[in-house]
């Protein structure tokens, strides 16, 4: 499968092959997901805020959903500050 080319910094990602499928690690759900072009996006952001931008895994969410003026929605990853609460959406 052809990755879409990111302007993110080069990332070696974790991977294995699975019944002809490619999966990979996600770091913040700590599991193995099919490596769609949209989770190569989403895991390679996670590493930036990340590495890049220090910012912990553990106030990061993966497909949460989110609530905003009564309109609920799945958000690819969440940025949660020290309360708990979102402080930013990332769409991938």
């Amino acid at each position: 499968m052809n990755m879409p080319q990111l302007n993110l910094p080069n990332v070696d990602l974790k991977t294995k092959l699975v019944k002809g499928t490619t999966q990979v690690f996600g770091i913040v759900r700590k599991k193995y997901l099919i490596l769609t072009p949209e989770e190569w996006v989403r895991q390679h952001f996670i590493y930036f805020l990340n590495t890049e931008k220090n910012y912990p895994l553990g106030l990061m969410g993966v497909e949460k959903l989110v609530k905003y003026n009564n309109i609920s929605a799945r958000a690819d990853i969440v940025l949660y500050n020290n309360e708990g609460r979102p402080d930013m959406i990332v769409e991938c």
